[in-house]
């Protein structure tokens, strides 16, 4: 599965990653993309991280690799926002876009592509490092499921399909 993410998007979205942005804007970067890299071991995801160069960066799109995930910048004049955009069709069947921008996420739907937000795939995230960390499976890290009451209704087509690319996170 692929998983394009808004790089300080989902930083903010992370307290401990936006803890840390306030004292060390580069170390808060690194660290998120220690932790996406833990995330990409485990479950075998092609990850691509879009950061934020349209202030200070350079004049052409920057693409390098950092912990096995794939980083791009923007290039000055240009944000990240938009490579996402260029990039949604190319994820639209196989993955996922993890954003909260709300301008974003419509846009990106538009292009058929499913989207998650930052603070759910955060959860998802440090669900699936603390599984590592305790030596547990997916199914023992919190996935409990409630018991369930009325009766059943089929979901839609589509709605399956997007739950079956969210399970796979």
């Amino acid at each position: 599965m692929r998983i394009l993410i808004d790089g300080y998007n989902l930083l903010k979205a992370l307290p401990e990653c936006r803890a840390l942005e306030a004292l060390d804007p580069d170390g808060a970067r690194d660290h998120l993309l220690d932790q996406l890299g833990r995330y990409r071991w485990l479950r075998g995801h092609h990850l691509t991280v879009v950061f934020d160069g349209w202030r200070g960066g350079q004049p052409v799109e920057r693409h390098a690799r950092a912990y096995g995930v794939q980083v791009i910048y923007s290039k000055r004049g240009e944000q990240a926002d938009a490579v996402i955009r260029r990039l949604a069709p190319q994820v639209a069947h196989q993955g996922v876009v993890v954003t909260s921008d709300r301008a974003l996420v419509s846009e990106v739907q538009r292009s058929g592509a499913e989207v998650i937000g930052s603070a759910d795939f955060g959860e998802r995230l440090a669900r699936a490092l603390f599984a590592e960390e305790e030596g547990m499976d997916n199914e023992t890290a919190g996935d409990v499921q409630p018991k369930r009451k009325g009766a059943a209704r089929r979901p839609s087509r589509a709605e399956r399909q997007r739950e079956r690319k969210l399970r796979n996170l």
